[in-house]
């Protein structure tokens, strides 16, 4: 089996109801030998191809090949869709010493209490309204694709409901973290499910642990990462559909990437089947990673005590609400000693949504709501919540690309629910289309039209068929230059000065076609 580090992911839309071994045959002439075919995910009409490569993800020479392959099948006119699944280094978290703790970060010297984020999120205002039959989400359940889980004394087993647990990764039923780096990956990420999990359904001690938002939900581990910078995405596509599979409620996504159509294709079933589907909207980079980019996904920006924007924060227009990311008190590691210790991310904002979720949805009962709105509308009735005057605190001088603002619990327990008629559709979910051009705007928060011809002008195109058909062969190439190549992202957002020069974009990740009409 090829190690994931060493292999190339093309995902493909077949015109035709061709089995797999009609798509291997196809894969084999136009690819050659040694290519793996199977169904993305169960009753997927997507196919996935696999294959060997010599280099490692995360190089430019991994990313050409990769897309050389994927313009090959989309050349071949067997499938309507065609696109690589390539890891791009997005989401990069700053370097932590010895002691676990951020050299550059101002909490260090001025730390925030345990409890801070209880206290302004108004969290035990909030337990003291619900039941005890729904306290704490009592009958949730969280799917979190993520690095897996540890047995960490502030996460404990409590919360965790491992008969459902599912590593997509080495495909077994096992998603435990054993916190060994893989040295193939760069930034590798072990310990990071624990830290995200532990805000959500951490058992910690009040006094010197983590308590989580919904410490009586139940959260089920999908390993589905291995980096903190790259995903392979039909990976994440993999862990929203078992998630659905096995019965969640809530998925909480601390992770971003290119995406694919595929992905955003898997959390439409989700969001159909009556789940609140929400991801990170990335650090560093400011760009909105996929999936928060996507219209039928949640994103959420992090706030820190408070409630200062986290510079770091990605934002735009596709993100929806904040919650606190920054300073957050976490369940770590130091090497493989557990500890309590802060960190900063969106990771930890999502994260803290969905306990808001997981809330939400105990509070009114989530089958009650699903007979009020129909499943495929309970994340249309959240996201309306949300958005009533009260549920979110929106302090002076807030940027509203961080969202509406900051959720407070209490307000959004006690807000009423919407009408039916009511519900939010523009921006929540299957309101617009997927391709290139749409994908891109969300991402950088710039109008699609203003990025169709930003396009026009960089791929040098003589007309509008000439513009479509390159967009349609190499649309997750111009995605993934997007991230890879800040320049590039910056370029499509503005319009071209008369006579100015073009920007140069580095083409070292894409294919010799792409390469040539971006050249300057």
């Amino acid at each position: 089996m090829v190690d994931s580090a060493h292999q190339i992911r093309v995902v493909v839309l077949p015109k035709s109801a061709a089995n797999n071994a009609e798509i291997g045959k196809i894969a084999q002439a136009e690819l050659g030998g040694g290519w793996h075919v199977q169904r993305l995910t169960r009753g997927s009409r997507l196919v996935l191809i696999t294959g060997a490569s010599e280099h490692t993800v995360g190089t430019p020479e991994h990313a050409r090949e990769s897309h050389e392959a994927a313009l090959a099948l989309y050349r071949s006119k067997q499938f309507s869709r065609v696109e690589a699944d390539v890891p791009v280094p997005v989401d990069v978290e700053p370097g932590v010493d010895a002691t676990g703790a951020f050299g550059d970060d101002p909490c260090v010297n001025n730390p925030p209490p345990l409890d801070w984020v209880h206290k302004i999120l108004q969290w035990p205002e909030a337990m003291a309204e619900m039941s005890d039959a729904t306290r704490g989400g009592k009958g949730i359940s969280v799917g979190q694709p993520d690095s897996g889980y540890t047995l960490h004394p502030n996460l404990g087993t409590a919360g965790l409901d491992l008969t459902r647990d599912r590593d997509v990764i080495d495909n077994d039923d096992d998603a435990i973290d054993d916190l060994i780096p893989n040295p193939s990956w760069p930034l590798p990420n072990p310990g990071h499910g624990t830290r995200t999990a532990s805000v959500i359904v951490g058992q910690g001690a009040p006094t010197e642990g983590i308590v989580g938002l919904a410490g009586r939900a139940l959260l089920v581990p999908i390993r589905a990462t291995e980096s903190v910078v790259q995903v392979f995405d039909s990976d994440v596509a993999k862990a929203v559909a078992h998630a659905r599979q096995v019965g969640c409620h809530v998925v909480s996504m601390s992770l971003g990437g290119k995406g694919f159509f595929g992905l955003k294709g898997e959390i439409q079933r989700a969001v159909d089947a009556g789940m609140i589907v929400m991801a990170a909207a990335g650090n560093y980079v400011r760009t909105v990673t996929a999936p928060a980019s996507y219209d039928n996904c949640l994103a959420v920006a992090a706030t820190g005590p408070g409630d200062t924007l986290w510079v770091d924060s990605s934002r735009g227009i596709a993100v929806d609400v904040s919650m606190p990311g920054a300073c957050v008190h976490v369940a770590a590691y130091n090497d493989k000693t557990p500890v309590v210790r802060m960190a900063n991310g969106t990771s930890y904002a999502v994260a803290h949504l969905a306990a808001a979720a997981a809330l939400w949805l105990a509070y009114h009962g989530r089958q009650a709501l699903i007979n009020k709105y129909g499943a495929k509308r309970i994340q249309a009735a959240f996201l309306t919540t949300l958005r009533w005057p009260g549920v979110c605190v929106v302090p002076a001088g807030w940027d509203p690309d961080y969202g509406v603002g900051r959720v407070d619990l209490l307000a959004l327990l006690k807000a009423p629910l919407p009408r039916p008629q009511d519900l939010v559709v523009v921006g929540a979910f299957g309101a617009s289309d997927d391709d290139a051009i749409s994908r891109i705007a969300a991402m950088i928060s710039a109008d699609p039209v203003r990025v169709r011809i930003r396009l026009a002008e960089l791929l040098k195109v003589s007309d509008h068929d000439e513009l479509n058909l390159t967009i349609a062969e190499h649309e997750g190439e111009l995605v993934y230059l997007v991230l890879a190549d800040r320049v590039f992202a910056e370029s499509l957002a503005q319009s071209a000065a008369i006579g100015a020069f073009p920007p140069k974009v580095s083409v070292a990740g894409v294919t010799s076609d792409l390469g040539v009409r971006l050249a300057t």
